[in-house]
């Protein structure tokens, strides 16, 4: 569904400069031309180039080495710097269970013009890869992070409730959405 949220984003677009491209044989392209270039100069200032998951594999690897210094891990999650007992519970339980994550391509833009969407594989030794969806990461002070939701998703399904940090205690998932209810049918008279 969200998929689809970013197709019709991105049709919308190309229909826009698509018309805006038509108009300019009614004003001798002037209009069209500066309204393009204004959205080109727009879309690069605001939109950094989509990382690899490569480049979103070391965040994570970063975030949870115990030898990266603190100061380091502090920029691999958004409002990192507000809890930085996060990262020593995410390399903590991370070294209790051994689970590793690994993000796999497609990287894909996110919501935002500075977010991205990706797979993450949750893997437990001796155990199969469990996929997570939609895991997004934020580009921050020119850098890529994992966005805080994430990160606390992750540490609230993987460590006990005393273990949560401050920053992830009010945290609650969005709820899933219910279908539309169809409306009740109207009594035969």
């Amino acid at each position: 569904m969200k998929l689809s949220k970013i197709t019709a984003f991105v049709a919308t677009l190309g229909a826009a400069l698509a018309l805006t491209a038509c108009a300019s044989d009614e004003d001798n392209g002037t209009t069209a031309t500066t309204a393009t270039a204004t959205t080109e100069a727009t879309t690069s200032a605001a939109s950094p180039a989509l990382p690899t998951a490569d480049e979103l594999n070391t965040i994570l690897a970063r975030a949870t080495d115990p030898t990266v210094p603190l100061e380091e891990k502090v920029n691999t999650v958004q409002n990192g710097e507000q809890a930085p007992e996060l990262f020593e519970v995410m390399a903590a339980s991370q070294a209790e269970s051994g689970a590793q994550f690994q993000v796999v391509n497609p990287v894909l833009p996110g919501y935002t013009p500075d977010s991205v969407l990706a797979s993450v594989n949750f893997i437990l030794p001796e155990n199969e890869a469990q996929p997570a969806e939609n895991v997004e990461f934020i580009y921050e002070n020119e850098t890529w992070k994992l966005s805080q939701s994430w990160a606390c998703t992750l540490i609230t399904n993987t460590v006990s409730p005393e273990q949560v940090p401050e920053m992830c205690l009010d945290f609650s998932p969005a709820p899933a959405e219910d279908p539309a209810e169809a409306p009740a049918e109207a009594p035969a008279e």
